[in-house]
């Protein structure tokens, strides 16, 4: 290869010029994102059934539905949750499957089902979810002189749908305020004096309130459509109804009782540092969705709303892009970093800016290889993969330093540029490239993982793999071309024998060092004295081979004694800046009640986190019984969700705050069941989207006994040594 571009180089140079066009391009259209893609498809099927009991949801309509998408092929397990009105399946497929399928195929068999449901059940809604399919951020919404009604229609109506257009969001029903809705209230002593129920008056006003078509006139040469529009215009008409009638008299809705524009009973309450408020959670789609992209789509069309009221402000709060941009920076800080120390440590070496220079271009050119066929493979730019790069960086120079060193070699030896170059980078071409698989095949058991593991990991797999193969091109090509046409031969001084008769020639003057010469000599003197104490003891080690294996086997040893004092993690702990705390009161508590116990933990919260690092307490509390109810972990009105976040340059660590926390709870309201998480990307993508890495299931048809069980295995397992928090939700 070095003798192929040393003779084409205008060929060479073409392709990296290209490769740098198209790795710049796939580069900057390739999604950020915290982890890669991760292919676990997960289905969920929502089905609404208006105020049927849980425990009937899960009779009539969770298991009828579970036992028919058995029939689905590829699932690997289901899980459910019966709500209050919904019924929640998950059904998790396995990994690699067609997620897009595998929604097709479960419509198909929940509307095949629908018949052998109750009646007046609504058809199935199927959605695909992923590991990946996570909040990214949150919109909050205030406004001075706007309730709740005002400001859940402003979020639903209309900035829902004007945020909605950003590329790879997706945009639940917004949480907390109260749907608006026209109610008739009536007296039941006045329905009783009339011998009426609540029925009579629901009948009366749904036959009165509607649109029937009354089909088509013909007449002359115009055809009209004629309808029989009986829809009330507003709550005047609608009090004027008529219920019942005997004779020439009437009994309206305004004799029993009145038509108000109220809204619906509210199961969910929002608080935003203590005000009650609304907000939106933004998701993002799928794991090949830019979630810095979608965060900044969403920051810009927050700026330009418009038909808003002016006192209402939304603001995005949560922003989990900060995190994937941080981590993002720090990698390619940290790159850049052993970048300019492995350059500065070759320029010392080898003494030749040039010979440096020719080292810089094995990097980005490796770098940007990579990042092209990365792109063509629909991969993300996330951590793994630049962690895959950073680690590799090490390696990809080596490649180019083996060739390089062993051209300056012939160049020191006498030989011309040209040719110096071509055999010095053919002698290692086959070294360089066993030292390049071996270096592969390190990460060959990578495939072996399963789950989560499998995709983080083989990502950063890849990442060092396509580098590595891209750099030993690069050493074989690019460095040999450029050292033929860039490098010099080295000065007959630098290590060869004076020719015959030299000596007797007068010493010419020698020229003037500069001040790099000189530090550069005195270096190269240092260094061969301490490569003369490396030879010497090196000599000694091989002539008492049993004491040299003796000692360093002593010494390995020894190291394994420092194992038990390290931690064991699958992934390291990151500090988010955020807390999630999960709140159960006694169950059945109105959602009232429930919201007084959260004032008392916002309280404690803001009593315990110091405040310059606290910046905002956000409470999410019951759950509506409709598609709000999919992106939420509460269960009923009982139960609520704490997030929160604190600010940027905040002194304790988010762990410390959360441990603080949980101890003051524990001792302040311990009527309260709580679990306190990091509520990060991080966590949520390795734990699957669930609050905690581990979860023990109890199945039985007995409510009561699985109940009695999980509190004792919770009491058997809190007694585990590592346990933190257990929490039965």
């Amino acid at each position: 290869m070095s003798r192929f571009s040393i003779r084409n180089p205008y060929f060479i140079v073409v392709i990296c010029l290209a490769l740098m066009v198209i790795g710049v391009t796939s580069l900057v259209r390739m999604p950020v994102d915290l982890f890669p893609a991760i292919n676990l498809p997960e289905v969920v099927v929502a089905t609404f059934y208006t105020g049927m009991p849980p425990q009937d949801i899960e009779t009539d309509i969770t298991d009828p539905l579970e036992r028919f998408f058995t029939l689905a092929s590829g699932i690997d397990h289901m899980e459910s949750r019966s709500l209050l009105g919904v019924s929640i399946i998950k059904v998790y497929f396995q990994p690699g499957t067609n997620a897009d399928a595998d929604v097709t195929e479960l419509s198909n068999l929940a509307l095949a089902d629908l018949k052998r449901l109750p009646p007046g059940t609504l058809p199935p809604v199927v959605l695909k979810f992923d590991a990946s399919s996570l909040p990214v951020c949150l919109v909050t919404l205030k406004g001075e002189g706007l309730n709740q009604t005002q400001l859940h229609d402003i979020g639903q109506f209309t900035i829902r749908n004007q945020i909605a257009v950003v590329k790879g969001a997706e945009i639940p029903p917004p949480f907390g305020g109260k749907y608006r809705q026209i109610m008739v209230y009536v007296d039941p002593y006045k329905l009783a004096s009339r011998q009426l129920s609540p029925m009579d008056v629901v009948t009366a006003v749904n036959n009165s309130n509607l649109i029937l078509p009354a089909g088509d006139v013909k007449m002359g040469s115009f055809d009209y459509y004629v309808y029989s529009n009986s829809l009330v215009d507003d709550m005047d008409q609608l009090g004027k109804i008529p219920v019942k009638t005997v004779g020439r008299s009437w009994v309206s809705v305004d004799d029993l009782g009145k038509a108000e524009d109220a809204n619906q009973i509210q199961y969910n309450v929002v608080r935003v540092d203590g005000q009650r408020s609304v907000y939106l959670p933004i998701m993002k789609q799928g794991g090949d969705t830019n979630t810095i992209q979608v965060v900044q789509g969403v920051r810009d069309m927050i700026g330009h709303l418009y038909d808003i009221p002016k006192q209402l402000k939304a603001t995005v709060v949560f922003d989990q892009s900060a995190f994937v941009k941080e981590a993002i920076k720090t990698l390619l800080h940290e790159g850049l970093i052993g970048l300019i120390l492995t350059s500065l440590m070759i320029l010392i070496f080898l003494g030749s800016f040039r010979a440096t220079s020719a080292v810089f271009l094995s990097i980005p050119l490796s770098a940007l290889a990579t990042f092209v066929v990365l792109y063509m493979m629909d991969s993300t730019i996330n951590t793994m993969i630049l962690g895959g790069l950073a680690l590799a960086f090490s390696r990809v120079i080596d490649n180019s330093v083996i060739s390089l060193e062993n051209i300056y070699r012939h160049l020191e030896m006498g030989t011309a540029p040209q040719t110096a170059a071509e055999v010095g980078g053919s002698e290692v071409s086959l070294a360089v490239l066993a030292a390049t698989l071996t270096t592969v095949v390190v990460f060959f058991p990578v495939t072996f993982l399963y789950g989560v593991s499998k995709f983080l990991f083989s990502a950063l797999a890849l990442a060092v793999v396509i580098s590595l193969f891209a750099s030993y091109l690069v050493a074989m090509t690019v460095i040999p071309l450029f050292c033929s046409r860039f490098l010099k031969a080295v000065p007959h001084s630098r290590g060869h024998e004076h020719k015959e008769g030299e000596h007797n020639r007068e010493p010419a003057v020698a020229p003037k060092q500069s001040w790099w010469d000189r530090f550069n000599a005195g270096f190269n003197r240092m260094f061969n004295k301490l490569l003369d104490h490396y030879e010497y003891w090196l000599r000694r080690a091989v002539q008492r081979p049993g004491l040299t294996v003796a000692v360093l086997s002593g010494v390995f040893l020894a190291s394994l004694a420092i194992y038990p004092l390290l931690g064991l993690a699958f992934f390291p702990q990151t500090d988010a800046g955020q807390f999630t705390i999960n709140l159960k009161v006694p169950t059945g508590t109105r959602i009232e009640v429930t919201e007084q116990y959260v004032a008392k933990v916002e309280d404690l919260i803001r009593n315990t986190v110091d405040k310059e690092d606290l910046k905002m307490v956000v409470s999410n509390i019951g759950v509506v019984p409709d598609f709000s109810s999919l992106y939420t972990t509460n269960a009923g009105a009982y139960t609520a969700t704490i997030q929160v976040a604190l600010q940027e340059s905040h002194r304790l660590s988010s762990f410390a705050y959360m441990d603080r926390v949980q101890k003051e709870m524990a001792s302040q309201l311990p009527e309260i069941r709580t679990f306190v998480s990091s509520g990060s990307m991080v966590d949520s993508v390795l734990n699957m989207g669930m609050p905690a890495p581990i979860d023990v299931q109890v199945s039985s048809p007995d409510l009561n006994k699985i109940y009695e069980v999980a509190q004792e295995l919770a009491t058997s397992i809190r007694k585990l040594s590592g346990v933190g928090e257990v929490y039965i939700p």
